[in-house]
C-alpha cells in the first residue's frame, strides 16, 4: 500500500512538474512575442526560420548528410541571430528594466496619457489636427507596411512636431504602443458604417475603421474646428474636452474591464 501511495504522489508531483514548466514556456514565449511583434526584425526571423524548417526537410528527404551536419549548428546560428536582428529591442528594453522598476505599467501609462494630452493643447493652439492611436493587444499590422516606423518616447513637443503641416510624417496617424511612439504616418482603414455625419472627415472616418477591426482607443484632433474626439469599439464620442478625455482614457487604458464596459455602453449611448 505504502508503495502504491508513493508511486502516486510521484505521479502526481511529476504532472505538477510538466504543467509549471508548460506554464512558464508558455509565459515566456507570449512575452517575447509580445515584445517583437510587428518590428522588420520579426519578419526576418520568420523567413530565417522558414528556410530553417525548409532545408531540414529537404536535407532529411534526400539523406543530404553534409547539410544535416551544418543545420545541427543552427541553434548556436539562430542565437547569435536573435541577438544581431533585435538589437534594437533588447538595448530598449535593458534599458527600460534599468530605468525604472518592473512592476509600473500604470505609472507608464498615466505619463503617456499626460503627455498626449499636451501634445493636443499645442496643436489646438496652433490650429493644427491630429490621429493618435493607442495599441493594445490587437496589432494592425498593414501600418507597420504602409507607415513609418519609429521607436521614440511619446513626448507633448514630438507629437506636435510630427503633425505639424510642414513636415513629411504629418499625414496618416500615429500609433502609441505602451510608452513609445511605433509608427507615424500609419495609414488607417476607413470605416464602412452608413448614417455618418457628413462632417466627418477623413481622420475620424480612419479612426472609427481602425476602431472597428481592432480594440485600439483612438484620439482624434479636428483641424477645421479644434473638436477633440475619441472612437473605441466603433463609437464616436465627441465633442471632449481634455478633462473628458483623460478621465476617458485612463478608464479604458488604466481601470478594469468592469469600467471599460461602462464606457464601451457610454460610448453608444
Amino acid at each position: 500500500m505504502s508503495t502504491y501511495l508513493h508511486d502516486h504522489f510521484a505521479l502526481v508531483a511529476e504532472v505538477v512538474r510538466s504543467l509549471i514548466e508548460i506554464l512558464i514556456l508558455t509565459v515566456g514565449i507570449y512575452s517575447t512575442w509580445k515584445l517583437f511583434r510587428g518590428t522588420r526584425g520579426a519578419r526576418v526571423l520568420v523567413g530565417f526560420g522558414f528556410l530553417l524548417a525548409m532545408l531540414s526537410l529537404v536535407s532529411f528527404a534526400l539523406q543530404l548528410t553534409v547539410i544535416e551536419k551544418l543545420l545541427s549548428f543552427s541553434p548556436i546560428f539562430l542565437l547569435t541571430s536573435l541577438v544581431i536582428i533585435f538589437q534594437p529591442e533588447l538595448r530598449r528594453m535593458f534599458a527600460e528594466l534599468g530605468s525604472r522598476p518592473l512592476f509600473s505599467p500604470h505609472r507608464q501609462q498615466a505619463e503617456v496619457i499626460e503627455a498626449v494630452i499636451d501634445g493636443l493643447e499645442q496643436l489646438q493652439l496652433a490650429g493644427h489636427g491630429a490621429l493618435i492611436a493607442f495599441e493594445r493587444e490587437i496589432t494592425y499590422e498593414p501600418a507597420r507596411e504602409n507607415g513609418t516606423l519609429l521607436d521614440a518616447k511619446v513626448s507633448d513637443d514630438l507629437l506636435a512636431t510630427i503633425f505639424f503641416p510642414k513636415t513629411p510624417l504629418h499625414d496618416g496617424g500615429v500609433i502609441i504602443v505602451q510608452d513609445r511612439i511605433a509608427v507615424a504616418a500609419a495609414i488607417f482603414p476607413l470605416t464602412q458604417a452608413e448614417g455618418l455625419q457628413r462632417t466627418l472627415g477623413l481622420r475620424h472616418r480612419a479612426a472609427l475603421g481602425l476602431s472597428d477591426e481592432t480594440d485600439a482607443v483612438i484620439v482624434i484632433l479636428s483641424e477645421e474646428t479644434g473638436i477633440i474626439s475619441l472612437a473605441f469599439n466603433g463609437e464616436l464620442r465627441r465633442p471632449l474636452t481634455t478633462d473628458e478625455l483623460r478621465s476617458q482614457l485612463i478608464a479604458i487604458l488604466l481601470q478594469n474591464k468592469t469600467d471599460e464596459k461602462s464606457l464601451v455602453e457610454q460610448l453608444a449611448s
